[in-house]
Formats: structure tokens, sequence, C-alpha cells
């Protein structure tokens, strides 16, 4: 199935203030509409509305200007809107600036509150 590429608002900014190359940008955009609904390794399923209008999810891309692979790469979290088959990307950080190694839980916290509040925006708008 291809998904309908968007990249909602709060995406560009993060893009911009992490000064991600345009080259990341146009490998994020030939990924996104081949994503499945299925989980594997470096995508996980984090939400699905109550209605099954929304499904969200969180997928580890490579950083192709830095050779690390997907651990050196971005955490990137997008939903689906399984009505009208778009892939909405909304979140994109560098791995190593989520705070799930020995750093404190700040930005991990600062990261699952970013997950919550997806989660009541998808729960809201689940019609």
């Amino acid at each position: 199935m291809s998904w309908v590429y968007i990249e909602r608002e709060q995406f560009v900014r993060m893009c911009d203030k992490l000064d991600i190359s345009a080259t990341v940008r146009e490998s994020i955009k030939s990924w996104a509409p081949t994503v499945s609904r299925y989980e594997i390794p470096r995508q996980k399923l984090v939400y699905r509305s109550p209605k099954n209008k929304y499904e969200a999810w969180a997928a580890g891309l490579p950083n192709p200007d830095s050779n690390k692979g997907k651990s050196g790469g971005y955490r990137v979290v997008y939903y689906l809107d399984l009505i009208e088959k778009t892939i909405n990307l909304d979140f994109i950080e560098d791995r190593k600036n989520l705070g799930f190694k020995d750093e404190g839980h700040r930005k991990k916290d600062g990261y699952n509150d970013y997950i919550r509040g997806l989660k009541e925006f998808l729960k809201e708008n689940d019609c």
C-alpha cells in the first residue's frame, strides 16, 4: 500500500531546527509512502485509536549523511490516517538526543510527553 505523504508543521520546524540536509529529507520522503502496518525491528506501533482510524508509529531511520546506520540516525514519529490513506510525519529527532542511555530523564520524559500528547490528539479526532 502506498501512502500520501504529508509533513506536518511541527516536523518541518524540527527539520529546520536540527538542520537536516536535503539528502535526509529526500530519503525520508522516498521511504514514507512504502511503510507497512507491521512491526519490524526499527518500526514500532505506539498507538491505535479506539475506532481504528489512526495508528501512531515510531521508526528508527539511518542518517545517510553520517553513515552510522539506524542507531546513529533519527527517531521519526508519524501517524497513519487509515481512512484518508495518509502518512503524517509529525516528529523527528537525533536518536542520541532522546535520552535513552545513561542521560537523565529530562530528555526521555520530553519524548514520552510528546507521545502522550499525540495519543490525546488522535483520540480526540477519532470520529
